[in-house]
């Protein structure tokens, strides 16, 4: 097992945002933290990978050390704000949920990790957060066996408890959404299927206007950027 230290961490932090600002290459960047603290290679490129997916809110695959997590999520705060943080820690339970769906064990020092940033986000965490966490518990949860689901099943309260989250709404423009849906004329742009059914309100066939590129993650909220999708499809491309 490789045991990365802290000053490798500190430097692939600082390298791996260079590559996202556009300052470096993956592949330079890669090079020199090899050559100027000993990190092999490929730990070098999953910490750029890692650093990108942190700051899009999206799952990364390869694994990170607690203490890996927990520097970059600091980090992330400190040099980005609350909103890259929130999306950082997004990113973090998509990797939870996505390691222990694999049933090769449990990330308890990760969780803890991610739990305990929870308390040290200033304005409090995102919906997305809270969904994200919410399916890491589920994930974690399906692995287990049907007893040990079912013991703690009877002991539980079936009187959910409440969590305050904060919301960041995009001001989106009306009119790509009625020019979006008035391209697509009733049918999924992307099944090429009709509408499953019609809006109670006026009867019109229902569709979701879905940004290519998520507002979040720096897409423009233009006509070019978005498309016209069933539910489903809608559900697909965000969870599939």
């Amino acid at each position: 097992m490789v045991v990365i230290t802290p000053a490798q961490i500190q430097a692939a932090f600082v390298l791996a945002s260079d590559v996202y600002d556009g300052k470096v290459t993956p592949s330079i960047a890669t090079k020199r933290l090899h050559e100027e603290t000993g990190l092999n290679r490929g730990s070098a490129q999953d910490f750029i990978v890692q650093f990108r997916a942190m700051l899009g809110g999206e799952v990364f695959k390869r694994s990170i050390s607690a203490g890996g997590a927990q520097y970059f999520l600091q980090r992330i705060l400190e040099s980005r704000g609350s909103n890259a943080a929130n999306n950082a820690l997004v990113a973090v339970w998509k990797h939870i949920a996505y390691y222990e769906s694999l049933e090769q064990g449990h990330l308890n020092k990760l969780r803890a990790v991610a739990n305990d940033f929870i308390a040290a986000l200033p304005e409090g965490i995102s919906l997305e957060v809270s969904d994200a966490q919410f399916s890491a518990a589920v994930a974690r949860s399906r692995t287990d066996s049907p007893e040990a689901r079912d013991k703690r099943l009877k002991k539980a309260n079936p009187t959910p408890q409440t969590q305050v989250v904060t919301t960041r709404v995009f001001k989106r423009n009306a009119d790509v959404v009625a020019a979006v849906l008035a391209r697509a004329q009733g049918t999924c742009e992307r099944c090429e299927k009709p509408a499953p059914f019609a809006r109670s309100t006026d009867g019109s066939p229902y569709l979701e206007v879905h940004h290519r590129t998520q507002l979040a993650h720096g897409g423009q909220d233009s006509v070019a950027n978005a498309i016209a999708l069933c539910p489903n499809c809608h559900r697909q491309l965000h969870h599939g």
